[in-house]
């Protein structure tokens, strides 16, 4: 996917009126559902909770349509219409039976295919526990990769659509994320917020599982907060066998194990045996596991195409292990699912151990640790991230208009049902075959063009002051300096629509025709100061590029308002004199808080003045050498999508003759343009008034003609003390402290002493010294990153690798675009400073690196005065800023006339004095002409109403901290937030009289 693809993909999927969005809501039947239809265990015996399921991959070796409808069995034997059919009618007639589901990206679509009669039987397995829905999201989304608005959105995606089908009895109870590789203490977090009882996986460290069997602590309490207050404990359990059957115990139609052979006269007859194997692997596994429950998976990806084959094969080991409870067996099998066996665990009188830290890096041997996929796809990666941004903005927009009663354009569902997509464990990660990666870049942009038209509707609506109807308005891909309208039109306005609920000052960037100075005026038709400067050499070069633009005109977006949008106006100077630009003869840039000076030698950053504190440090590129490998052994293993495996532990200089630098300044903006090579190259830029430095890199096409794949990374180093102690973010919130080479939960062993101490960067990664300097990098997308040496951080921007992995893909990662290989162009935030003020930059930059505003075009043949005369210059939708502090998180549109609100405190306890106190929010004249009627509380996925929730309480080692706030239905609602606490609300809105 090149570079010009992924930018042209900006926007995610919002939900319209195929699956209706309502307001959470009891069930009819809640009485008669839910852990009351669990069977019984029984006492004295080893109770086997056999679970059957599939695991239905929404996207990998086959696109998304692909596996739902069974196309392509070349690649893989799969359709998931299939085992849904399969799966209902096997049910429907064996009231014993039950069996699990989890993607609801594919039930949705199975669901709205299906008569009413089926709907009707499917309603009452439903109802009856014995067709449940675990996990519950648009996907089974990814823990390293997924940023936590994206996990929520698709969270709530499903669980809503759950809600609206089935009522209480739909509403999954566990989180079931079987498969993804390496698991986030955020995502814990989330779960425990949205009202689960528990959380199960599959994939564990193999020396932390190898500790955990022997010392049976395979399940425990998580407490996945720092908060005092938020109740985001939550039981997690660690799957014996990944997510696979018993080996031999595989009755899948595509399975080569044998079936149950019970008739006496077969001379194959092997009932006795049978039985006999399986239940001493039920010994085997029991003997790693605190309680006498234990759960079995039965079945795997894709399995149950043909339901009949695994039930009548499992209904014949119950009914054979059973009878053996007569002659003393101790073992007692059963039907079940994982929430009947959460619950059956909450019944035991155990006292569970506790874990604070989290589950990454993964390895799931001593030389395959799966690291690389934190990096792999960059161009897909920040694609995903900058559809996120503008899947928020099209929620907020969509929600304003409909308050306003207006029509709008664009299907909000397209955008919502690509992101949710998105977000699942081979998508964003990275991880899936090429052709697949295409097909997710065609679901976003689909995405995208329809959030595009909302936006458009949303401005035709909330601009016009008459009848006269708004022009045309475009959308350009700013991120490749690619835009028609600014750059062959003399006159034109930008709109600059702000999606965060503050007043924020953001610097813009076009690209202009050259031959023309141009001026920006402000809302009230004043000149505004403005800045060209040179499009970097690289960008200019961009595979897939159509502009001649050479120059971009900046300005400084002032006072945007909190969900609002101002327009400006952009004419020639009417001197008409083009504005010459040249190069300077200096080494360093500054503005008045940040200076940063180039070593004239080197070409390299060689120091940061921050308010007057000078920090030496060096931030160079560098390579590993992917490791090959025929994967035969630990040791032979490759480098590839899933692993990282540097051939050495020390990075490769970028082969470079010199690195070469141009210097640019001006009022707003100065910028150093380095370029290493061909396919390294880096803009240093500080903005006026700003207090970190901006660097803006390009990397690409990676050269492999000397048969070596690459893993390229930026490097800053200081003679900071770190104390090989190092801090990244959880999925863009939480921050966990890493320390070199050592795991919090077990003794670690040595084997990869770099990619085992990569660790997932969503937002940021930081070290400091014990004399509080710190330090900061903000990504504008997932990263693998680390701290090998004290005052180091390196994050891994590209990787190209010429080896599979063999890890299932089946292909190597050598991504190409425009027929070379990818070219990649991204931002890293640069932050040096005290401990609490860098911190606090942390906060409030990350969310503006995310938060971008939405930008777009109108070209115009009128005056200032006669476009202000017909159209507004400025607009915003709610009535005042929210704190400092916290962030609107979600505004979006419910059926019935109702709308979702979240509110998220942005900080953690104890990263501000002031700023990570508790803050109280008003909602009260939030919206300007309507009252709030009704604000109900719900939980995080807005599927069941806060007062209703009733989570399983827990014995844990550690005393489980006192639940939040409890809040019904309240008129005004003034919302207490806590650190890092997010809170869901739907409201009843009245138009004023």
């Amino acid at each position: 996917m090149g570079i010009n693809t992924v930018l042209k993909l900006v926007c995610v999927i919002l939900m319209v009126e195929i699956i209706h969005q309502s307001s959470a809501r009891p069930s009819i039947r809640a009485d008669n559902c839910g852990y009351q239809t669990c069977p019984l265990e029984k006492e004295g015996f080893i109770n086997v909770h056999l679970v059957a399921h599939t695991h239905d991959d929404a996207g990998w070796l086959k696109t998304v349509d692909q596996y739902y409808y069974g196309a392509r069995s070349q690649i893989q034997e799969a359709g998931v219409q299939y085992i849904i059919d399969s799966v209902v009618d096997e049910l429907k007639d064996h009231p014993d039976r039950r069996f699990i589901y989890v993607e609801m990206a594919f039930f949705s679509r199975w669901w709205e295919e299906q008569n009413e009669s089926t709907k009707s039987i499917v309603r009452e397995l439903v109802n009856q526990g014995r067709l449940e829905f675990i996990n519950g999201g648009w996907c089974m989304n990814d823990e390293a990769t997924a940023y936590y608005v994206d996990i929520i959105d698709q969270m709530s995606l499903g669980l809503i659509t759950l809600n609206d089908t089935f009522g209480e009895c739909g509403r999954p109870r566990i989180a079931w994320q079987i498969d993804p590789f390496g698991h986030s203490r955020e995502q814990a977090n989330l779960f425990a917020e949205m009202g689960y009882d528990g959380l199960f996986f599959g994939r564990l460290d193999h020396e932390d599982k190898r500790e955990r069997t022997t010392k049976k602590t395979m399940e425990m309490i998580w407490k996945a907060s720092n908060s005092p207050v938020n109740q985001s404990s939550l039981f997690t359990a660690v799957n014996y066998n990944l997510y696979q059957p018993p080996p031999g115990f595989c009755f899948d139609i595509y399975c080569n194990d044998e079936p149950i052979i019970d008739d006496p006269k077969s001379k194959d007859y092997n009932v006795e045996q049978r039985v006999t194997d399986f239940l001493n692997y039920c010994e085997e596994q029991a003997n790693a596991y605190a309680t006498d429950s234990i759960l079995l998976t039965m079945g795997s990806d894709f399995h149950y195409q043909d339901a009949n084959v695994w039930f009548k094969n499992m209904d014949k080991l119950i009914k054979y292990a059973n009878a053996r409870q007569t002659e003393g067996s101790r073992f007692n099998l059963f039907y079940s699912t994982p929430s009947c066996y959460t619950k059956a665990l909450n019944d035991h009188a155990v006292t569970w151990p506790t874990k604070t830290d989290d589950f990454f890096p993964y390895g799931s041997d001593s030389h395959a640790y799966w690291t690389g996929y934190f990096t792999s796809r960059p161009a897909s990666k920040y694609m995903i991230r900058q559809a996120s941004n503008l899947l928020q903005s099209c929620k907020q927009m969509d929600a304003t208009l409909a308050r306003q009663g207006a029509t709008k354009a664009g299907d909000l569902f397209t955008m919502k049902d690509a992101m949710g997509i998105m977000q699942h464990h081979d998508a964003v990660t990275g991880t899936e075959k090429q052709h697949v990666a295409e097909d997710y870049a065609l679901l976003l942009h689909k995405g995208v063009e329809e959030c595009r038209k909302i936006q458009t509707s949303y401005y035709e609506k909330e601009l016009v002051l008459g009848n006269t109807p708004l022009p045309k308005v475009s959308y350009c891909q700013l991120n490749i300096s690619q835009c028609e309208p600014s750059e062959t039109n003399n006159q034109f306005v930008i709109n600059v629509y702000n999606s965060m609920a503050l007043v924020v000052d953001r610097y813009i960037r076009v690209p202009v025709a050259s031959g023309t100075n141009f001026r920006v005026l402000d809302t009230l038709g004043n000149t505004m100061p403005s800045q060209s400067i040179p499009i970097a050499e690289s960008v200019k070069a961009l595979p897939g590029r159509v502009s001649t633009a050479t120059r971009e005109l900046v300005f400084l977006a002032r006072q945007l308002p909190p969900l609002g949008s101002k327009s400006y106006f952009v004419q020639p100077e009417p001197s008409g004199e083009d504005e010459k630009i040249e190069p300077e003869n200096k080494s360093s840039i500054s503005n008045e808080k940040v200076s940063v000076e180039i070593d004239d030698v080197t070409g390299l950053i060689k120091s940061v003045t921050v308010n007057g504190k000078t920090t030496p440090l060096k931030q160079e590129f560098l390579w590993y050498a992917s490791k090959s490998g025929d994967n035969s052994e630990a040791d032979k293993r490759a480098s590839g999508a899933y692993i990282f495996r540097p051939e050495g532990n020390d990075p490769l200089a970028i082969p470079s003759s010199g690195v070469r630098t141009t210097t640019y300044s001006g009022d707003l903006v100065q910028e150093i343009h380095q370029v290493y090579n061909p396919w390294v190259s880096q803009t240093i830029r500080v903005y006026k008034g700003q207090e970190h430095v901006e660097l803006d890199w390009v990397v690409g096409p990676i050269p492999v003609e000397d048969g070596i794949g690459k893993e390229i990374i930026s490097r800053i180093s200081t003679d900071m003390v770190s104390k090989e102690t190092f801090y990244t973010d959880a999925n863009g919130r939480q921050t966990l402290e890493r320390v070199l080479d050592v795991r919090e939960s077990y003794p670690y062993t040595v084997t990869e002493p770099v990619a085992a101490n990569y660790y997932p960067v969503n937002s940021h990664i930081f070290v400091k010294d014990s004399i509080g300097n710190q330090m900061t990098v903000l990504v504008d997308r997932p990263q693998g990153g680390s701290s090998l040496h004290d005052g180091e951080l390196e994050l891994m921007v590209h990787r190209r690798c010429l080896y599979d992995d063999a890890f299932g893909v089946g292909e190597a990662l050598n991504e190409m675009a425009y027929g070379t290989g990818l070219v990649v162009r991204g931002t890293h935030f640069l932050i040096l400073g005290d401990k609490t003020n860098s911190l606090k930059l942390t906060r409030s930059l990350s969310h503006e690196l995310y938060k971008q505003p939405q930008i777009s075009f109108i070209p115009s043949t009128l005056s200032y005065q006669e476009w202000s005369a017909l159209y507004k210059t400025e607009y915003q939708s709610i009535s005042r800023t929210l704190p400092n502090n916290v962030n609107l998180l979600t505004l979006e549109t419910l059926a019935g006339g109702k709308y979702l609100i979240r509110l998220e405190h942005i900080y953690d306890v104890g990263e501000d004095p002031i700023l990570s106190q508790t803050v109280t929010v008003s909602l009260e004249g939030l919206f300007p002409g309507f009252t709030i009627t009704s604000a109900e509380e719900t939980m995080l996925g807005g599927n069941q109403f806060k007062k209703d929730s009733n989570r399983l309480i827990w014995n844990a080692a550690s005393p489980e901290r006192k639940a939040g706030h409890q809040m019904g239905d309240v008129r005004i609602p003034a919302v207490l937030l806590t650190p890092m606490e997010i809170r869901s609300f739907i409201l009843t809105l009245v138009r004023n009289i």
